[in-house]
């Protein structure tokens, strides 16, 4: 009878395989998640792009008045803010998209559950904490009266550059109680804070009742370290940029010095300008006012 031999790896053949093994994935696996973070960026540009066509069609319906950021009385005791989200950008444009998922930005997703259901789903999802923020300092700035404060719709027609113009952007704000980060419906342009506070007709939103929500800066201190987060642009999940629709309705990943042009965002840090991070050096340069012109922060 003939013998057979049975031929088995050796011990150091396993362990070179293994190796090899290890060396592939450390390769790969950096490659998949950059892929795989392309493909979100690809999908949020899509959706930023048809919001601002919904909003473009919203402004067919208005005379070619920008959407209003707000529609309401905010100094209305009835007035809900968080409950009267509907009245917000995002829920008078969801008319005018196919679907109010758009709303959702796919890198940052939903960090706090805050789109699986339950009484607060439309007003968390639709009208206080979506993945892009608008431009609501010169699109439709707050202006205050007797009666209370509202939001002002300016027109289309106003803006000398609208391909130059932001109109949304990917938005991201720290929610200081519980130190999560979430979207939010407005980004306050970058540099404003030294013009609008503590001036008493700047309105705006501010985040922790002693921080502005303008801070953008790049450089990181012992304050907040990090830098350059509140309600700005996404520039952490994107690689320090984001994507960017503009008033004439294209939309483009767009850097995060390309988005500050005209401001000292990239030497300025939270302690700058008297505390509120960057400020306007170059109006002529600048990407969120229509008219050239700050005019519109002081109505």
């Amino acid at each position: 009878m003939k013998n057979l031999s049975t031929k088995a790896f050796t011990l150091i053949e396993l362990l070179v395989v293994i190796a090899i093994i290890a060396i592939l994935a450390a390769i790969l696996f950096p490659v998949f998640a950059q892929a795989k973070l392309a493909a979100k960026k690809t999908a949020s540009l899509s959706n930023v792009k048809q919001i601002a066509l919904g909003e473009i069609i919203y402004q067919t319906d208005s005379d070619d008045a920008f959407v209003l950021y707000v529609g309401g009385n905010l100094n209305d005791p009835n007035f809900d803010v968080l409950q009267s989200s509907g009245n917000f950008w995002p829920g008078l444009v969801a008319p005018y998209v196919k679907s109010t998922n758009l709303f959702v930005d796919p890198a940052v997703g939903d960090v706090d559950r805050i789109w699986t259901g339950g009484p607060n789903t439309n007003w968390a999802n639709q009208g206080w904490y979506p993945g892009y923020g608008y431009n609501y300092q010169f699109l439709s700035p707050f202006y205050g009266d007797n009666t209370g404060i509202y939001s002002l719709s300016r027109n289309e027609s106003a803006s000398i550059k609208p391909a130059e113009t932001v109109l949304f952007v990917n938005s991201q704000m720290w929610w200081s109680l519980s130190g999560d980060k979430r979207g939010f419906n407005a980004v306050n342009a970058p540099g404003t804070g030294p013009l609008l506070l503590p001036s008493n007709n700047g309105y705006t939103w501010t985040w922790d009742g002693a921080n502005y929500e303008s801070d953008w800066y790049a450089l990181a201190d012992s304050t907040t370290p990090g830098g350059h987060y509140t309600s700005t642009a996404d520039f952490q999940s994107y690689n320090h940029g984001a994507n960017v629709t503009w008033v004439d309705g294209h939309a483009k990943y767009t850097t995060d010095g390309a988005i500050t042009a005209g401001t000292d965002y990239g030497s300025s840090t939270s302690a700058s300008n008297g505390g509120y991070g960057a400020r306007i050096v170059d109006i002529t340069k600048y990407l969120w006012s229509l008219d050239g012109t700050t005019n519109d922060l002081t109505l």
